[in-house]
């Protein structure tokens, strides 16, 4: 591929390995039966795939953002939630790059070993993340957190969750973001959604009811919480963006796959020119959307800003996936529905893409301001 080392192709040949005798077994026994396989997660935690850009320092690979998408495009042809989960750990990096040392010497060896996922997302404030009403009220030495979150993935997974909340009415910007541990008395799961897609993660809500957390668990400045969690957000894009390049390039291998072995009129369908042309325009944009993450990985690997970037590569990626997971069930026809063959799975799993980490309509809105400013 020209991207990698010696070293770094020694990984991503081990990951494709671990997916094809760890991961894949688990998918319709598990995954598909929203199941989720904790002791794979485990494995890969400890192959450290979801902290691959972690320093070595607290536990992480010290990689690059370009191996990190690598990784995770590889595990989404097997599974989009293991992809998500089990190769992204974007609330340690936060703590890592704004944390005070105390915080890094506090919650790094715990969020490195178990992780942390986003509670930003409410009823009423999805895109519109400055639209939160859950409150923080300072109470000597704690935050007092009362509110409802939505959408929140990996429910009961996760260790932390990094919540946004609202600390000052009058201030400008006026919301924190504090680390809340899963076990701390007032947190509170409540109903689980019923997913098109991304079966495995258990998604729905999170109650918090007098949750008290120390000041030390204020992540970022007091009333601009919002400021740092945007770092958090580029790269959980990148993420995502990784995810739907490898529902992609999975969807497009079993459609060749089938192409070639179905037989019509006497011959293979993938001798007609019809369908040879969609595997030309699948094969384009899969590159495409591949050109354009690896481009927005190395720019942030040289530390440039990527929010621009990562909203491109998300929204690019997302509809790639859409489009070439819809092409692919067209050309495997009946089979394309029968969700033992798998390009079902890759069909609901795509579409939930444009939704997830920033809507299609939100990352236009970022892509187009960085184009006008």
């Amino acid at each position: 591929m020209g991207y990698f080392n010696e070293d770094q192709e020694i990984i991503l040949d081990s990951v494709k390995e671990f997916c094809e005798t760890v991961l894949a077994p688990r998918v319709a026994t598990d995954l598909e039966q929203d199941v989720f396989p904790m002791d794979v997660l485990e494995s890969m935690r400890e192959l450290g795939y979801p902290n691959c850009t972690i320093s070595e320092q607290w536990g992480g690979l010290g990689e690059s953002m370009v191996l990190h998408s690598a990784i995770e495009v590889e595990v989404a042809k097997t599974n989009l939630s293991m992809a998500l989960i089990g190769c992204s750990n974007p609330i340690a990096t936060l703590v890592e790059q704004i944390g005070t040392q105390e915080q890094k010497e506090a919650f790094m060896p715990g969020l490195v070993a178990g992780q942390g996922g986003l509670g930003f997302t409410e009823p009423c404030a999805g895109s519109d993340s400055a639209g939160i009403q859950t409150t923080a009220v300072k109470d000597g030495d704690e935050w007092v957190i009362n509110g409802q979150k939505t959408f929140i993935s990996f429910l009961g997974i996760f260790d932390w969750y990094l919540i946004s909340a609202r600390t000052n009415e009058t201030d400008q910007g006026g919301i924190s973001a504090f680390l809340v541990h899963k076990d701390t008395p007032g947190l509170k799961i409540g109903s689980l959604f019923d997913k098109l897609g991304m079966h495995g993660s258990n998604t729905g809500e999170l109650f918090l009811e007098d949750v008290r957390v120390p000041q030390l668990n204020m992540i970022g400045k007091e009333n601009h919480g919002l400021r740092g969690v945007l770092s958090v957000l580029d790269e959980a894009r990148m993420g995502t963006a990784s995810a739907a390049v490898g529902i992609a390039e999975a969807a497009l291998e079993k459609a060749v796959v089938y192409a070639k072995e179905r037989i019509a009129f006497g011959k293979p369908i993938s001798s007609f020119q019809g369908i040879s042309w969609y595997f030309a325009e699948m094969a384009a944009k899969i590159s495409a959307a591949r050109a354009l993450l690896f481009e927005v990985s190395r720019d942030f690997d040289e530390g440039k800003n990527v929010a621009a970037g990562a909203a491109k590569a998300k929204w690019f990626a997302a509809q790639v996936a859409v489009e070439v997971t819809d092409r692919a069930v067209q050309i495997c026809g009946g089979m394309g529905i029968v969700e033992d063959y798998g390009v079902a799975r890759l069909y609901r799993d795509a579409r939930v893409i444009p939704i997830i980490e920033g809507t299609d309509e939100v990352l236009k809105i970022v892509v187009a301001r960085d184009v006008l400013r």
